[in-house]
């Protein structure tokens, strides 16, 4: 379960939509939070006058007093009442690299759990937390939590009280995209309990639709397609019996399974996320997806979609909070 949750800022409004569901979270699992704010320095300043100091000097004594005004601010939201009764730290400092900062603190702070909005400011001062997101896609072996600008709530990760949660957990077949699936019941139980968390574990099978004659190599092509089909839905079945016997069950997770036939990837899960009455041809258990959870890299080939490209696709798409996992945290996770 979640031990330290780190929350970039940057002092933005819509940033800060990640407190609240950061602090149900902490709240839950006993976690405290650290919250981040990183001052970029830029070359603005060295426009001004050069009068009374140098161009560096006139950078170093602005780039001090927006680290003390980021500080301030992290301060009056660490004694919100928001965060009362959790256990909060801040911390801020200069950097161009913010991914890499946020990704070296998330580290040495050793937190399991980032949670960031997709966008926040944006220019010379501030750091837009869209490309920030995707960067973090690509390199965070810790587990991130995305919250998009214009999810309009359509999530109940973001109600004040336990509610039932629906995730649905994108898999490839492959031992990497399993990644996902234990932060996505954590997160799923810390956000849910004593409420039910149903888990939707989905496979997309990139088959071309069929057009024209059926000829004996179309009949051959369509025969293999019904054995990875079925193949498929016996892993599926597998992963879920797995995880019922497992020590992440409890008596309120509930797990579905579905295999979906389209050759776009990317756009079947985000359409399925989104729309009730596609869940309802494919998902019919599912009421309303409040979280996609995929891993950052699976597979690739036929029988196996690469997750790496598809996961910023879905997090470019996804009306939904998203949750990426790097497929290397399993493997640091087993290590340790």
């Amino acid at each position: 379960m979640f031990q330290k949750i780190l929350v970039p800022l940057d002092g933005s409004e819509r940033a800060k939509t990640a407190l609240p569901v950061a602090a149900r979270i902490a709240r839950s699992t006993g976690a405290s939070l650290l919250l981040i704010r990183i001052v970029y320095p830029t070359i603005e300043y060295t426009r001004y006058p050069r009068v009374l100091a140098t161009p560096m000097e006139l950078d170093n004594q602005i780039a001090e007093e927006e680290v003390e005004l980021a500080r301030s601010n992290l301060r009056q939201i660490a004694m919100s009442d928001a965060l009362v009764g959790i256990e909060v730290a801040i911390q801020t400092t200069i950097a161009t690299d913010m991914a890499g900062t946020i990704l070296e603190i998330g580290k040495n702070a050793q937190a399991d759990l980032i949670i960031l909005c997709s966008h926040g400011y944006t220019g010379l001062k501030r750091w837009a937390l869209g490309s920030v997101a995707y960067k973090l896609t690509r390199t965070s072996t810790i587990p991130l939590l995305v919250l998009h600008e214009s999810d309009d709530r359509c999530s109940r990760i973001y109600t004040t009280r336990p509610q039932s949660l629906d995730i649905m957990v994108a898999l490839d077949g492959s031992t990497l995209s399993e990644a996902s699936l234990e932060p996505a019941i954590q997160l799923g139980v810390a956000l849910s309990v004593p409420e039910p968390t149903t888990l939707h574990l989905v496979e997309v099978l990139p088959f071309p639709a069929r057009h024209g004659h059926m000829t004996p190599a179309h009949q051959a092509i369509e025969e293999a397609q019904k054995r990875i089909i079925t193949e498929t839905q016996c892993y599926l079945e597998e992963i879920k019996k797995k995880l019922m016997e497992s020590s992440l069950a409890y008596h309120n997770l509930r797990i579905t399974t579905s295999v979906l036939i389209h050759e776009d990837i990317a756009h079947t899960l985000v359409e399925v996320a989104k729309d009730p009455t596609v869940q309802a041809a494919h998902m019919p258990e599912a009421a309303q997806i409040d979280l996609l959870a995929l891993t950052t890299h699976g597979r690739s080939g036929l029988e196996h979609w690469a997750l790496g490209s598809i996961s910023e696709r879905v997090l470019d798409t996804a009306r939904q909070p998203v949750l990426i996992v790097h497929a290397a945290a399993e493997k640091q996770s087993a290590s340790s």
